[in-house]
């Protein structure tokens, strides 16, 4: 029997399409451009922070700096205007690859740049050189995704290209997390380290050149039509004055942080990143979150009043097709899913937001602790951390993802959701009791005999305790990856999945982020120990909302299967 495609027509034979993966330069472009990905992302959000605490700058800036990473989080406000965009320049090698070309070599050169500066005397320089690189990461991410989805001639041709891209996202996350810290500890540095690293990320455009450009099924007057479908049901001033209200909210968030982090760079010893976060933290999320969401609600109920049409400027026709790719993928997705959860999208708001705050917001100071000398820091070396977090740990990581697989079908999706918050909040207490000199851990590691096993692998106790903490963690990491994920695809609507899906994905690292300067004063102060039981409690927010929301959906289910009866 031939299988069919979601379009109707028939599918290659699996056995072709294996042959194919080897023989169309479409996978080995993937396989490039997935390590172009991995690669800036790997370096500085994470690889920097091993860079600066092996020279000895001070937890508290480490965090401030984690805020270059922010591009990561926002990068669907900028996602359609890079629709139909192409490279000036470039325009011969078509609409995509123009853009990866410069993408990847100004990306190269920002990863180069940081082999030239010294953190003692040019902070300022590598956190701008951070800022640029992660913008300029994101948006090439944006263009990858769009040419892998449109390369693809069938469901399978995307699985496999999806698959090739994931192979060289790990890769490359694999060579700038663990093959950097193994290569400094070789090199006796990290300016060498770091200029290697520039070096395949320029070697990576090779993947850029081979990438056929994508054969559109579709005009450009036509994608715009189909764009402009879900808008022009609202009125276009009124739409307009969204727009702005949204880029308002964005431009003062941006601005807020940007120049705190200036300011905390320059004068570490007047900011307080502390007071910042507890005062303009939740002015920031209400600024990125709920303008949209209220604009939303506003032009609800605008819709049904056609005398309202005239409200809010007009614009030129440029203009007004930006301001509708806006409203199209904020403020459209956000109106459809309020319109369709009611109130309860305040409770899928806030879990989403807050769902991976435990993990999430000690993110950049994991190098700091593995490797610092102070307020509890282990003291490990580059090349430890790298076989306990960047091997071992990712095993333990795609260990958690096939488990919360398992999971989710024995338990049922929300139930596994509590859980995984339950187990990312208490892992969070194995760094506590690391940070205190291990008691549970080695009562633990002793009970289980499972020291004399990490004896008999060559690790010495030190490194047993850092190998099991890590592994515990990261199998709670990769549980909740998998059941989250699943949490975001059954409340996205089918027909805005794309949107919806990225938006609120963006979402979920904000509130960690933010948090991170403050968590980095915090351990400056009271070091890390103390940190780990606030993330842990803090982590009991996410638990709560689960379970109001697995409550919702079990009445929903009960509500639906009335309903059903009934008729």
């Amino acid at each position: 029997m031939t299988a069919v495609t979601a379009s109707g027509e028939a599918a290659p034979p699996k056995s072709r399409m294996r042959l194919s993966v080897f023989k169309d330069r479409r996978f080995l472009a993937m396989l490039l451009l997935g390590i172009a990905s991995g690669l800036p992302y790997a370096v500085i959000t994470g690889t920097l922070s091993a860079w600066l605490t092996s020279e000895q700058i001070s937890v508290a800036t480490i965090g401030v700096l984690s805020w270059s990473g922010l591009a990561y989080s926002f990068k669907f406000l900028w996602a359609p205007v890079l629709h139909q965009a192409a490279f000036p320049v470039l325009k011969r090698l078509g609409m995509r690859r123009s853009m990866f070309v410069p993408l990847q070599f100004l990306i190269g050169a920002c990863l180069s740049g940081f082999a030239l500066l010294n953190p003692q005397t040019g902070l300022s320089l590598i956190a701008a050189l951070a800022v640029v690189g992660a913008a300029l990461s994101a948006t090439f991410d944006i263009v990858v995704d769009t040419w892998r989805i449109e390369t693809a001639e069938d469901p399978g041709e995307l699985d496999a290209l999806t698959a090739h891209y994931q192979f060289g996202y790990r890769a490359a996350a694999f060579v700038g997390g663990a093959g950097a810290l193994i290569l400094s500890d070789l090199l006796g540095g990290w300016s060498l380290t770091l200029g290697i690293l520039g070096l395949v990320m320029l070697c990576t455009i090779a993947g850029a050149l081979i990438a056929p450009e994508p054969v559109r099924r579709e005009s450009r007057e036509e994608a715009e039509a189909k764009e402009a479908s879900d808008t022009d049901r609202y009125p276009q001033g009124a739409r307009n004055l969204v727009v702005a209200m949204v880029l308002v909210g964005w431009g003062w968030s941006f601005w807020t942080l940007g120049a705190f982090m200036i300011e905390a760079l320059g004068s570490p010893e007047t900011a307080k990143p502390g007071p910042f976060t507890l005062s303009k933290g939740p002015l920031i999320v209400a600024a990125t979150v709920l303008t949209p969401a209220l604009g939303g609600l506003w032009l609800m109920r605008l819709v049904s009043r056609a005398a309202h049409k005239t409200i809010g400027p007009t614009l030129p026709s440029r203009v007004q097709r930006a301001s509708d790719r806006m409203f199209g993928a904020v403020v459209l997705p956000m109106m459809e899913l309020i319109g369709r959860m009611g109130w309860a999208t305040v409770s899928a708001l806030l879990l989403i937001l807050t769902y991976r705050f435990a993990d999430s917001i000690w993110g950049s100071f994991a190098y700091p602790f593995y490797m610092g000398s102070t307020g509890g820091a282990l003291g490990h070396t580059a090349t430890e951390v790298a076989l306990a977090s960047k091997m071992i740990g990712v095993a333990a990581v795609i260990a958690g993802i096939v488990a919360g697989g398992v999971l989710v079908r024995l338990m049922g999706r929300m139930p596994a959701l509590v859980l995984a918050a339950v187990l990312a909040a208490a892992t969070n207490l194995l760094f506590a009791d690391l940070a205190r000199g291990a008691p549970s851990m080695d009562a633990f590691l002793g009970l289980t005999r499972l020291d004399d096993l990490y004896a008999v692998t060559g690790l010495d106790l030190r490194m047993a305790r850092l190998t099991t903490a890590i592994m515990g963690e990261n199998l709670a990491v990769g549980f909740a990856s998998v059941v989250y994920v699943a949490y975001l695809s059954s409340i996205v609507n089918p027909r805005f999945a794309a949107v919806q899906y990225a938006l609120l994905g963006s979402l979920t690292m904000l509130i960690g982020q933010l948090g991170r300067p403050a968590v980095g004063a915090m351990i400056e102060v009271e070091g890390f120990a103390p940190v780990f039981v606030l993330t842990a409690l803090l982590g009991l927010v996410p638990v709560g909302l689960s379970m109001v929301e697995w409550l919702r959906q079990s009445r929903e289910a009960r509500s639906s299967g009335l309903d059903t009866q009934a008729s």
